[in-house]
């Protein structure tokens, strides 16, 4: 408990940093008023174990939506900036036996800060932090005791990215890899053999045994993508390939996921504020 209780008082202080940040007064930047939105869709495979379920891996197809929108701080001088997405995904796996498939619905909520930094022109260097939800449900189509099982986590990201610019008159490619890794927090984890329902019915016993502290001693995992925007006058068409891999373990049960995918979609800025002398010229590159 009090390791927990150290975790939700360090994500509160971060959260009020973000917000102290964001609320800020002063001088207005030329670039306050835009938000940069971008929503893109994505194809791949999924590999998944859950030994709650199977000792089995499952592979098979991953269907995906992306939306996620950024702009800077006030008063940061284009240096800090905001980044929220939500990831929503769905697949269905088989194992190599072909004796039993399981259908995956998962979802990514994130809240991010980074520092932007740019050592010459047009490459641009970010560095920051993100608080991510994760949740997501698998059913397994074989007739067992516990033929579904639940992922649920709450963690921080350590997160990095570094962007090039090649730029036209009319024109332009803006070439990145951005990366994320997990570094503390909490996630929930059924104990091996007790069901669902046994875990309800002991409630709130159960949590002590269900909901556990998260570092690098249990819970490892690297979120990567190349991305490759192109910089139309008035849009921008997005492109990327990423890569997911995550592994868990607690309570004698073990579990990865890995994700290869590709990613297409727009990316549009929004200029939120009237009344600035001239249109903004920077806006965040997500």
């Amino acid at each position: 408990m009090k390791r927990k209780s150290v975790l939700f008082c360090c994500l509160v202080l971060f959260f009020c940093r973000i917000c102290a940040q964001a609320n800020d007064s002063g001088e207005t930047p030329d670039n306050e008023g835009i938000v940069s939105n971008r929503w893109s869709f994505s194809s791949g495979q999924m590999s998944v174990s859950d030994s709650y379920l199977s000792n089995q891996e499952y592979k098979g197809i991953l269907f995906g939506f992306q939306a996620e929108h950024g702009a800077f701080y006030k008063n940061s001088d284009r240096k800090v900036s905001w980044h929220f997405y939500d990831h929503w995904r769905y697949g269905q796996l088989i194992n190599a036996s072909y004796s039993a498939m399981i259908i995956y619905a998962g979802a990514n909520l994130g809240f991010g800060s980074h520092y932007n930094w740019t050592p010459i022109k047009n490459l641009t260097l970010k560095a920051g932090g993100i608080a991510d939800i994760y949740g997501a449900v698998k059913y397994q189509s074989r007739n067992v005791n516990n033929p579904a099982s639940g992922d649920v986590q709450i963690q921080l990201l350590a997160s990095a990215a570094i962007q090039y610019a090649v730029l036209w008159s009319k024109f332009g490619l803006l070439f990145q890899y951005s990366a994320a890794t997990p570094l503390f927090g909490g996630m929930f984890v059924p104990e091996m053999g007790h069901s669902y329902y046994e875990i309800y019915l002991n409630m709130p016993q159960s949590l002590k045994q269900t909901t556990l502290f998260t570092s690098f001693h249990n819970r490892q995992g690297l979120d990567g993508k190349l991305s490759i925007q192109l910089l139309f006058k008035g849009f921008t068409l997005y492109t990327a390939l990423r890569h997911d891999n995550q592994w868990w373990h607690a309570n004698n049960l073990s579990f990865y996921r890995h994700e290869l995918s590709g990613q297409i979609g727009v990316v549009l800025d929004i200029i939120y504020r009237n009344g600035l002398k001239s249109q903004p010229k920077h806006s965040v590159t997500l």
